[in-house]
């Protein structure tokens, strides 16, 4: 990963790029510049003998450090599979209605991320008043009102009325 290789963190055991002072809540983006520039050096991996994501991960999805079975993540189910989710992972979800980041959220050095302060990540502001009755009767007009803006919109309508179904039932 070219990440990597530029210094801006190392790869952890769950598969995403760390940084000491940012946890793994970032966005990278490039520069096409016709300049030379002074250059990183890759960073050690700091994750050491720690096995928190892969201990938290409900459905063992981290198969081993820095391998990720993306086919069992709790993302893959809410935002990629257009099938029915398994029944085998059933009650393995928690409230996770679209994506996951439980790997993220038990990480240590995510202690130090800051929230973000751009306006346009902000999300819909109905979605702080919606309850799971809300969530359950969901319709289509309030899907695309909320998500207007949203990555949400590639599990698409129907796609979350099946993962809402999935950890509701």
């Amino acid at each position: 990963m070219w990440a990597e290789k530029s210094g801006l963190g190392w790869i952890g055991k769950n598969s995403l790029l760390l940084n000491k002072q940012q946890g793994s809540f970032f966005f990278i983006a490039i520069l096409l510049l016709d300049i030379e520039l002074a250059y990183d050096h890759p960073v050690a991996d700091h994750c050491g003998t720690c096995t928190r994501c892969l201990d938290a991960c409900p459905t063992d999805a981290i198969v081993q450090p820095y391998v990720v079975d993306g086919s069992k993540c709790i993302s893959y189910f809410t935002i990629e599979l257009k099938e029915e989710i398994p029944t085998e992972v059933k009650g393995k979800f928690e409230d996770w209605i679209f994506g996951c980041d439980i790997c993220q959220d038990v990480c240590p050095w995510n202690r130090h991320a800051r929230p973000h302060q751009e306006p346009e990540f902000e999300p819909h502001p109905d979605l702080a008043t919606m309850r799971k009755h809300d969530w359950e009767e969901l319709t289509e007009e309030v899907f695309r009102k909320v998500f207007k803006k949203s990555a949400v919109k590639r599990a698409k309508f129907a796609g979350l009325k099946r993962n809402i179904r999935f950890v509701t039932k």
